[in-house]
C-alpha cells in the first residue's frame, strides 16, 4: 500500500495491484503519464493489501473509478480479486492483466466481476493508455448520469411536494373561495329579495308589481287565461295615523300586509303595496267572480281583525275597500286597461260608502279561433 497517499474526495481513484513491485511501479508511470492529474494513482502489493486499501477508501468516502489487477497472484488470483472488489464496488471498473491466453479466467472475471477488459502482459503503452483513458472516462460519464439521475430525482421529489402543497393551497383556496361564493350568493339573493320587497311590509313593492304584473299579462295573452286585479286601500288612514301617530299606523299597515298575505294561497298569485296604504293583488288565471270572492274574504278578514280606528266614521274597527276587475288581455290590448279597470272600482267602493267591494263591469271574453 502507498504509505503517502494523500486521498482528494473530488478525484476518483484508480488501484494497481501486482506483487511485483517493479511491475507495480512500471504501471503507476504509464498511468500517470495517461491520466495526469485526472485522478489519483494508487497501489497494492496483492490482493489482500489491495482489498484493504479498498476498504479503508470505501470509508473514506472516496470514489473508486477503476482496479487494474495482475492475474497470478501469491494470495488470490485476478479474477478472484476483481469479483471481491465488485462485491465491495459495483460501479468500479476493472481491467486484468494476464500473461498468459487464459480464457477460463477471462470468462471468470467476466462472470464475477463484470471485467470491462482484460490486457495482455506485456502490455503495449499505448494500448494501456487508451484503455485506461476509456475506462476512466466511462466511469466518470456514469457518474455524471448518476450524479444528474440523482439530481432529477431530488427535483422529482421537491416537485411532487410542491405539487402536494399546492394542491393543499389550491383545495384550501377552494374552501374559502366557496364559502365566499356562497356568502356573495346569499347576499346576492337578500339583495334582490330588498330589490324587490317593501321594506316595511315585506310585501313585493312596486317596482316588482310593475315587472311582475308584465309578465303575467304577457304569460295570460300567450296561454289565453284571465288575469284579475284587486286594488285596496285602508279606510281613511290619514285620520288614523292623526290619531295614534306614525309608528301606529306603521303598525297597522303591517297587520293589514300579513293578513293580505295569509289570504294569498297559489304560488302564482302575488301581493304588494303599492304606496301609502294601497296595496293590489295580482292573482293570475282568474276571473272577475274568483277575484271579488278573494277580495270578500279579505275585506272580511281586515275586519275581524279588529284594529281599534276611533276617529273611523263608519266603524270602530280598520276598514278597507277593495276594486277588483279582470279580463283576457289580447295582443292589442294595454296592461293600463286592467289595471284603470280596478282603480275605477275602487275610486267607485269609497264612494259608495267605503268597507266594501266593487267589481268593475266590463269583461272581455276571448276571441274563439275561426
Amino acid at each position: 500500500m502507498d504509505e503517502e497517499r494523500k486521498p482528494l474526495h473530488n478525484k476518483p481513484v484508480v488501484i494497481c495491484v501486482d506483487d511485483e513491485p517493479a511491475v507495480l511501479e512500471s504501471l503507476r508511470i504509464e498511468l500517470r503519464r495517461a491520466l495526469g492529474d485526472e485522478c489519483i494513482i494508487e497501489t497494492a502489493e496483492g490482493a489482500e493489501d489491495a482489498l484493504s486499501l479498498m476498504a479503508e477508501l470505501k470509508q473514506e468516502d472516496c470514489e473508486i473509478a477503476l482496479v487494474l489487477s495482475d492475474y497470478i497472484m501469491p494470495d488470490l488470483k485476478g479474477d478472484e480479486l476483481l469479483g471481491r472488489v465488485h462485491e465491495m464496488s459495483p460501479g468500479t471498473l476493472k481491467i486484468m492483466l494476464t500473461g498468459q491466453a487464459n480464457l477460463e479466467a477471462v470468462s471468470n472475471a467476466l462472470k464475477l466481476s463484470k471485467l470491462y477488459r482484460y490486457i495482455s502482459k506485456p502490455w503495449n503503452p499505448e494500448d494501456l493508455k487508451l484503455t485506461v483513458l476509456d475506462a476512466v472516462h466511462s466511469y466518470l460519464q456514469d457518474r455524471k448520469i448518476d450524479e444528474q439521475n440523482y439530481r432529477l430525482r431530488q427535483l422529482n421529489e421537491e416537485l411532487a411536494k410542491a405539487n402536494e402543497e399546492l394542491e393543499r393551497v389550491v383545495a384550501q383556496q377552494s374552501e374559502i373561495i366557496a364559502a365566499r361564493t356562497a356568502e356573495l350568493e346569499r347576499a346576492n339573493r337578500e339583495l334582490m329579495r330588498l330589490s324587490i320587497t317593501d321594506q316595511l311590509t315585506e310585501l313585493a313593492n312596486r317596482r316588482h308589481f310593475d315587472f311582475f304584473f308584465h309578465q303575467e299579462w304577457l304569460s295570460a295573452i300567450r296561454d289565453r287565461y284571465p288575469l284579475a286585479l284587486v286594488l285596496a286601500d285602508v279606510d281613511f288612514f290619514k285620520l288614523y295615523n292623526d290619531e295614534y301617530g306614525h309608528k301606529a299606523g306603521d303598525d297597522c299597515l303591517k297587520q293589514v300586509a300579513e293578513t293580505l298575505r295569509q289570504s294569498i294561497r297559489r304560488p302564482r298569485d302575488m301581493a304588494a303595496r303599492y304606496g301609502g296604504e294601497e296595496f293590489v293583488l295580482v292573482l293570475p288565471n282568474t276571473d272577475a267572480s274568483g277575484a271579488q270572492l278573494i277580495a270578500e274574504s279579505l275585506r272580511q278578514a281586515i275586519y275581524q281583525r279588529c284594529i281599534v280606528h276611533g276617529r273611523s266614521p263608519i266603524h270602530s274597527c280598520l276598514t278597507m275597500s277593495f276594486g277588483v276587475a279582470a279580463m283576457y288581455p289580447e295582443s292589442q290590448d294595454s296592461p293600463l286597461l286592467l289595471f284603470n279597470a280596478a282603480d275605477q272600482a275602487l275610486y267607485e267602493a269609497k264612494r259608495r260608502g267605503r268597507n266594501q267591494v266593487v267589481v268593475h263591469p266590463i269583461v272581455k271574453v276571448p276571441t274563439v279561433p275561426s
